[in-house]
This record gives structure tokens, C-alpha cells and sequence, in this order.
């Protein structure tokens, strides 16, 4: 028999066995996730490589970030390939893909197959380096829009908001529930530069636009609005906004690398509706999202903390151990943008009695 930790998986099956197939689609049926396949339980979750085609860092980074989330690795087993509801092909690929990255096997991964399908669900290549967030919504949106387990895997970052909108000419006040998958932490002056001294402020952070007509007054006025959590998710992602445009023209849109501290442990009931309500809201970090150079261009890697508490590295292929000092380099870029910072910081909820 094959040693456990030299077994393949159904994608590395195609990309050894039918190369010259990944460039012309007909592979679209030999790495059906089927009741063939081998799906037996995969060793205790270790980092492995994904190959990078030229512009796939950010895919790769949030690839790993994505396989190193706990409930997303168990459910993502059970999604049925041969589903005829599915609407896309995603989590069939994920499916595959993650399997191999679990199977304990030394050689990096091929990602190829998940971005066919990322493509397609998003009709638009990823020939060029996109924004990590933008790689984390396709994939969890596609997730969501999919059936099954597939669609409760797509929840998992769901946060549910109340927006208020309060007319400043006659105070009258709107309110709306919606959903999102990610808390944006801004970065500016008079701004809090360490992520919990900022999610403590955040009850007095508000917008203010201008040129709004208001149903109530009939004018045209301006809207002060604040957003309030009600239901927190098992898994919460931070996107940092490390972006920004100071003028008119794409040429004016630059990348801070202004230092903003993160907490290994994290308190969100500062951010609840009702901060006094009986609900688990300490978090703990698990993985980090890096980019270092410029807006246009740069490299993504990812800081992933495995079942066992140990930091690793993936950057593309190579995977190595790393330390919480590390992870915390990633706070600023220093003044060449060398240094990776952290555009996106993924948080697990804790049990109440885990926390310490």
C-alpha cells in the first residue's frame, strides 16, 4: 500500500496524469468530486505550498487562509459534486483543492482549477494580481450563492448590521438590517493605531454625506450614519484599509504602511447593538493576510496559526514555521514598503470557557 503521507488527491491525479487537458476545459469531468473519489479522513491539518502562475499570490494567500479555518475544512467534505442545483463549480474546486492541501504530502498544490471556476463565476479573468478582499468575497459570495452545505459554509463570516440614518435637518431616523462578510478598520488621523482601542471607539465612529433627500422633510439635506452588529459570526474577518485614493485619477491611489497594532485576543462586544447581551465576543486570531511593495505592485503571503498553537509562513510554494514576533512585523511597512503589513486579520470565536 501507499504511505499515508504520499497519497494524492483527485486534483493532483489531474495535473500529473492529464497536463496538456487543464488548457483546453475537458477536464471538467475528471476531477469531479464523486462518491469514487477518495474522501477518506485527512491527517491533522498541516501547511502545504500552492504554485503560483504569475499573478495567483493573492488567491494562494487567501487559499491558505481559508483552508486553515477549522469549520470550512470539516464542512467543506461534504459538499456533493454531482449536485445538479450547484450554480457554479467553486466549492467543488475548493473541495478538491483543500483535500490535497490536507493530505500531508511535501509537494505544493495546484490552484488552477479553483480559479477556472472562480472566473466563471465572476466572468472575469484573474490574469493580474487582484486585492485580497476582493479574492475573499468571490469565493465566500460563490459559496453563499451555491446549495447545501456549500451555502452554510458561505455564512460562516456573516455578520448581521443595523444601519441607522438620521436626517441632521429633521433628526428623523431610518433604520436597516443587512449582511456583510467583513468589518473595515480604517486608518487615519486622530484615528486609534492599535485594532482594540479602535473596536472600542467604534460606537463613535459616523458618516457623514451630503446631497440626500430626505423622504420625511422633502429636502435635500445631509445624513449622519451608524452602523451597529447584531449577531456575530463563528469566524470574523478585518479588512484594513490600507488604500486609499488623495486625489481624482487612478494614478492617486496610494498604499499606507502606517504601523496599526492587532491583539492575538480580541473583545467585539464594543461593536454590538447591546454590549451587555449574554453572547460569546472574545476572539482569537488565526491568520494573517500580508502585502508588501506598492497599489500596483506587490507580493501577498499569509500567516496561518495551525490546530497545535505554531505560526507558519505560506508564501506561494514555500511554507515555513514562524513566530508571533513574525506576525506582529506585519503591523507597519517601514519607510520602503518592504515589510509586509497586514491587509486582512481573520478572528475565531471563543468558547467562554477557552478565553483567558
Amino acid at each position: 500500500s501507499v504511505p499515508y503521507r504520499f497519497q494524492v488527491g483527485p486534483c493532483d491525479i489531474v495535473h500529473k496524469v492529464y497536463p496538456k487537458l487543464l488548457s483546453t476545459g475537458s477536464h471538467r469531468n475528471l476531477c469531479r468530486c464523486s462518491a469514487k473519489a477518495d474522501w477518506s479522513p485527512c491527517p491533522p491539518y498541516t501547511m502545504r505550498g500552492l504554485i503560483n502562475y504569475g499573478a495567483y499570490c493573492s488567491i494562494n494567500s487567501v487559499v491558505q487562509v481559508l483552508c486553515g479555518t477549522r469549520e470550512l475544512r470539516e464542512f467543506i467534505l461534504q459538499v456533493d459534486g454531482q449536485d445538479p442545483r450547484s450554480p457554479n463549480s467553486v466549492a467543488v474546486r475548493l473541495k478538491c483543492l483543500i483535500y490535497d492541501m490536507t493530505k500531508g504530502n511535501a509537494s505544493p498544490c495546484d490552484p488552477s482549477l479553483l480559479v477556472n471556476a472562480m472566473t466563471l463565476y465572476r466572468g472575469a479573468p484573474f490574469d493580474v494580481q487582484e486585492d485580497s478582499d476582493v479574492v475573499f468575497k468571490c469565493i465566500i459570495n460563490a459559496l453563499a450563492d451555491d446549495c447545501g452545505i456549500a451555502k452554510r459554509i458561505g455564512s460562516l463570516w456573516d455578520i448581521e448590521n443595523e444601519n441607522r440614518v438620521r436626517c441632521l435637518r429633521c433628526n428623523t431616523v431610518q433604520s436597516t438590517l443587512n449582511k456583510s462578510n467583513t468589518i473595515t478598520v480604517l486608518i487615519g488621523d486622530n484615528l486609534p493605531t492599535e485594532l482594540q482601542q479602535y473596536i472600542k471607539l467604534y460606537t463613535d465612529i459616523t458618516f457623514t454625506t451630503c446631497d440626500y433627500h430626505c423622504t420625511h422633510c422633502h429636502t435635500g439635506t445631509q445624513i449622519e450614519i451608524t452602523s451597529k452588529v447584531v449577531t456575530l459570526p463563528q469566524v470574523v474577518c478585518m479588512r484594513i484599509e490600507r488604500v486609499r485614493n488623495i486625489g481624482r485619477d487612478t494614478t492617486d491611489i496610494v498604499k499606507t504602511g502606517t504601523r496599526f497594532a492587532f491583539p492575538e485576543t480580541l473583545d467585539l462586544k464594543y461593536i454590538m447593538k447591546d454590549p451587555e447581551a449574554p453572547v460569546a465576543t472574545v476572539y482569537k486570531l488565526y491568520a494573517v493576510v500580508a502585502h508588501r511593495g506598492t497599489h500596483y505592485c506587490g507580493h501577498y503571503t499569509a500567516y496561518v496559526r495551525d490546530d497545535n498553537n505554531i505560526w507558519y509562513l505560506a508564501d506561494d510554494s514555500h511554507v515555513r514555521v514562524c513566530s508571533w514576533e513574525d506576525v506582529k512585523s506585519t503591523y507597519e511597512a517601514g519607510s520602503m514598503l518592504y515589510n509586509g503589513v497586514a491587509y486582512m486579520l481573520m478572528y475565531h470565536k471563543q468558547l467562554p470557557h477557552c478565553v483567558t
